[in-house]
């Protein structure tokens, strides 16, 4: 009886050790957001990348329209 008694409590201890093990690995292998291991982000964050990347071409698109419109004045003044 008291062999018994034992094996249940060999078997809830082990049971508890490997339970705080596996919650302690959780936490420490969570991914950072937005990597390719966990690719959910807010909505925030994906406005921020995408502006950055956009305002030097709408600042290369401002440049060029103006270049344009300077064109257009050289032309206008060539035709009678």
């Amino acid at each position: 009886m008291m062999a018994v008694r034992h094996y249940y409590l060999l078997v809830v201890i082990l049971l508890l050790v490997l339970a705080l093990g596996l919650a302690s690995s959780a936490g420490a292998t969570a991914p950072t957001a937005g990597l390719q291991a966990d690719p959910v982000v807010t909505r925030s964050y994906v406005q921020e990348a995408v502006d950055s990347r956009l305002a030097p071409l709408q600042q290369e698109i401002e440049g060029a329209q103006q270049r344009l419109a300077a064109l257009q004045q050289r032309v206008n003044t060539m035709v009678p």
